[in-house]
């Protein structure tokens, strides 16, 4: 039985403008190698989302990899963990998007009831194959007016992700505890995950 493989990325550091360093291929897979991912397959790609144009945001350009699942498993694990590092989610038929769904703590705010966020979707032509609530997963600061972490989660055909994307939509993989899969915990709490940049 062939070994399950995997395609992870990292942003390669390139700023718009011409700001930053642009890393190789070969840099970034040597740090890939130091953490035990053994690359059978190298490529340049650009990560399919929405970045304003500013002088200093990040171009989107991405290092990706494909490794055994396994090795990434370990690295998950590991002490040091992913190094920025992140599962690539964009070669899949389907996507997770999330928007928070409004509530506040101490009762502010109101939630935005799934069906009326999906409208929202829906009148963009943006279908929807499922949807259900959830929280974030992260911590937040207890304080009145502050984010309860309650999402409403859609799930969409992958080739309409930018679309969402412009409507104020996030790729649900953007939150390191959305995915219990790729989220490494050391001593009951996740270990810090970068956002795609």
């Amino acid at each position: 039985m062939a070994d399950k493989l995997v395609r992870v990325y990292r942003p390669d550091g390139s700023l718009q403008c011409g700001l930053g360093r642009a890393r190789t291929l070969r840099e970034d897979q040597e740090v890939l190698s130091g953490l035990g991912g053994h690359a059978i397959s190298a490529e340049k790609r650009t990560i399919p989302v929405f970045i304003p144009q500013i002088c200093g945001a990040p171009t989107g350009r991405a290092n990706t990899y494909v490794i055994k699942s396994a090795e990434w498993e370990l690295i998950l694990k590991s002490f040091v963990g992913p190094a920025g590092f992140a599962e690539w989610p964009y070669d899949t038929a389907t996507s997770k998007i999330y928007k928070y769904d409004g509530t506040l703590q101490c009762g502010p705010g109101q939630q935005i009831p799934l069906a009326e966020m999906a409208q929202e979707l829906l009148d963009a032509g943006i279908p929807v194959i499922s949807s259900q609530q959830s929280s974030d997963g992260l911590l937040h600061i207890a304080l009145c007016g502050a984010l309860t972490g309650q999402i409403n989660v859609y799930e969409i055909a992958t080739a309409d992700l930018l679309k969402a994307l412009q409507l104020g939509f996030a790729p649900l993989a953007s939150i390191p505890a959305s995915n219990p899969k790729t989220v490494a915990v050391r001593d009951g709490l996740p270990v810090p995950w970068p956002f795609p940049w």
